[in-house]
């Protein structure tokens, strides 16, 4: 299987990154082999145990490039569903497509928990829409390896620094806080590197 020139330049970009931040984030429209150029990866990287987190209707797909690519021993497909059955176990790598979907803030989703209660060396992240409504969904994708904003003890302590807070009125006069007004280029400037 061969790969496209854009996911040849692509894949070497995140070797490099994963080889020395040990994190990288591969954004992509959809229909443009971020899986594929994902999974080409792990013979570079010398990977043995490798973990790939999607979404349930995407797993016979990869499989099949996975065993098209002969790392059918090297790499085990799962859906978010199954990730506390995984708990407490070492991983090389951790891919996590549809990273989008751990990105719920204020406070951390339970798919963000399940996979921090792994352990791993490496993790690629994955997604067409990294942050679909705000740039505060950043904050949980970006710490589950903690390259970046690892000084910040939780979302509100970062908050503070990379969101311009609000008050939201929801039904008969109760407010909430609204975090959704984030900095963009503060936050763009910081993970650019990933």
């Amino acid at each position: 299987m061969e790969l496209r020139e854009y996911q040849k330049e692509a894949a070497n970009k995140l070797y490099w990154l994963l080889a020395r931040k040990q994190f990288a984030y591969l954004m992509g429209e959809v229909r443009t082999g971020k899986t594929l150029t994902a999974l080409s990866l792990i013979e570079r990287l010398g990977i043995q145990r490798c973990l790939l987190v999607t979404k349930k209707k995407a797993i016979p797909s990869i499989e099949k490039d996975a065993k098209a690519l002969g790392l059918q021993d090297k790499v085990l497909i799962i859906n978010y569903e199954r990730l506390p059955k995984f708990a407490w176990t070492f991983w090389q790598l951790l891919i996590v497509d549809e990273a989008h979907s751990i990105g719920a803030y204020p406070k951390p989703s339970g798919r963000w928990k399940n996979l921090r209660q792994m352990s791993y060396e490496k993790v690629l992240m994955m997604s067409g829409t990294p942050s679909p409504e705000s740039f505060s969904q950043l904050f949980f994708q970006f710490t589950l390896h903690r390259p970046v904003w690892a000084q910040y003890k939780n979302f509100y302590e970062w908050a503070k620094k990379y969101v311009y807070p609000n008050v939201k009125y929801i039904g008969t006069g109760v407010t909430v806080n609204d975090y959704s007004q984030a900095n963009k280029e503060l936050i763009l400037k910081d993970i650019d590197p990933y």
